[in-house]
């Protein structure tokens, strides 16, 4: 399994893939390197430093391992993060790599060296070397984060609207959060105000001379930024690609809805030897209707014959749910194509 994918996460978009895949391409590199490569390779100094302990002892202290098993669960936790939803907030990259570079300094790389300084005097030189190399990995770790940070999302192009990356547009004294249902902002003009309004109540976007103004059904908000025409076309992109993804879901619930209800009125049907039955969708039985002709039957027949007949009318329902279930997924997997 890939830890960060190739293509740009989350989007379906072709046109917003090939624009932004130089740009995923260069921070892809450094992510890997900031919160994957320079972590598991603290938590392997650390793992040598514990190896280290044992020269001259014939058994290694259980204890001298703790350092070691700290900075490699640190490293673990930093890409489970990552993978599982850190790759969806870019702003998150720098503080969780330096919490955890910083936390396998203070748990792994530097009670480990002071641990093997102990044990073995005689590999001082070694055990220094290996702490400046676990101190240089953490703060390189930190700058590539930031740098990963900064080449997907500094100087924002239109398509960054078309993803689920929070934008921050920062300037005269405003700083500018486009998320994916709301734009929220915080602003230092005669005192901080901390204002906010989601894109369903939103109406229009327009651009003046050193703000944009947020229209909605209640009001106007002004919002003062140091780009008018940029904040107003990422904004613009934001709203209609937030709008695709509501109607989108809308549709699919709309869907799911119809096929409950083709599954509910699900109705299967046997007749034999003047024995007929109906089940529902789960195969309950809901009529059996007996003719006239059924009255002279033995009644092991007649049991047998009835129970033909609630076999063959739960097999007809089941087919019924599967033609339905999978006329389903077909139209999804025609959508999804498309």
């Amino acid at each position: 399994m890939t830890l960060i994918p190739r293509a740009i996460p989350a989007i379906n978009d072709p046109v917003v893939v090939h624009a932004l895949a130089a740009r995923w391409r260069r921070t892809r590199t450094l992510l890997l390197l900031s919160a994957g490569v320079l972590p598991v390779a603290i938590g392997i100094v650390c793992i040598v430093l514990a190896g280290m302990t044992s020269a001259g002892q014939q058994i290694m202290p259980w204890w001298s391992a703790i350092p070691a098993v700290a900075a490699a669960a640190c490293a673990c936790a930093l890409l489970s993060w990552l993978r599982r939803n850190g790759l969806s907030d870019p702003h998150s990259w720098l503080p969780a790599t330096t919490l955890m570079t910083s936390a396998q300094l203070v748990l792994g790389v530097l009670p480990g060296s002071g641990i093997a300084l102990r044990l073995s005097p005689g590999a001082a030189i070694a055990v220094k070397a290996l702490c400046a190399a676990g101190v240089l990995g953490a703060g390189s770790a930190s700058a590539l984060a930031r740098l990963a940070h900064r080449s997907l999302l500094s100087a924002p192009v239109l398509e960054l609207g078309s993803t689920a990356f929070p934008l921050v547009l920062a300037g005269n004294g405003t700083r500018l959060v486009i998320g994916t249902d709301r734009a929220d902002w915080t602003t230092r003009h005669g005192g901080r105000v901390d204002a906010g309004v989601s894109f369903a109540r939103v109406q229009r976007v327009t651009a003046h001379s050193h703000a944009i103004v947020l229209h909605t059904a209640s009001g106007s908000w002004t919002v003062p930024v140091s780009d008018p025409l940029t904040a107003q076309a990422l904004l613009r992109r934001r709203i209609a690609w937030w709008e695709e993804r509501r109607d989108a879901a809308e549709r699919e619930q709309r869907r799911y809805l119809d096929l409950v209800q083709s599954l509910a009125a699900v109705s299967g049907a046997a007749a034999r030897g003047g024995i007929s039955v109906t089940v529902d969708s789960n195969g309950l039985t809901t009529g059996i209707e007996l003719s006239p002709a059924v009255r002279d039957l033995d009644p092991q027949v007649l049991s047998a014959q009835l129970m033909a007949c609630v076999q063959k009318a739960r097999a007809d329902a089941r087919r019924q749910v599967q033609d339905l279930v999978l006329d389903h997924a077909d139209a999804e997997m025609s959508k999804a194509s498309h």
